[in-house]
């Protein structure tokens, strides 16, 4: 998802991951599970096969550590400010871990284009002292929506494929 904000003083573009689930309902999910997975090991272990209940256990225990893995992924995001001479770049999981702040004058949007539908493009705020890249988690879509905006803005784009008119 990617969100422009205008202020007076310049915008600020948020980007996440796209969530099709938040984590209250992927608790649901994983309780949904166990009650189904322990049900037939109980059911299996009355009859004499006991032996299922530790394999029920570290199925379920499996399923939701990767749930909670995939989950706490789409919980990421990436807060661009820019401003008359500044962008400021914050990166984290439910708050910012990381702040990076750029020049603008100096700094321009780096892209990468796909050459396919099934590839996505790269983008890199760049300039002569560091290189940040953007909007990892994003898909191809919201990508090409984050180039537009921080063109919008302002930013100039550099293309690997500079003949292409985009």
């Amino acid at each position: 998802m990617v969100s422009l904000q205008q202020r007076s003083d310049g915008a600020v573009i948020t980007l996440m991951p796209n969530r099709s689930a938040s984590w209250k309902q992927t608790k649901w999910l994983i309780s949904a599970m166990a009650f189904f997975v322990f049900s037939i090991a109980i059911a299996w272990s009355f009859v004499g096969a006991w032996v299922v209940l530790p394999f029920a256990g570290f199925e379920v225990g499996l399923l939701a550590l990767l749930m909670y893995r995939v989950s706490y992924a789409t919980y990421q995001q990436q807060i661009i400010a820019i401003d008359d001479s500044n962008i400021s770049i914050e990166t984290g999981v439910y708050r910012p871990h990381t702040r990076i702040k750029m020049d603008r004058h100096v700094t321009h949007l780096d892209v990468i284009e796909a050459n396919t539908v099934f590839e996505i493009p790269a983008l890199t705020l760049v300039n002569p002292r560091q290189q940040v890249i953007i909007g990892e988690f994003l898909n191809r879509e919201d990508r090409l929506k984050t180039r537009a905006l921080l063109k919008q803005v302002g930013i100039p784009v550099c293309s690997d494929q500079w003949w292409r008119h985009h």
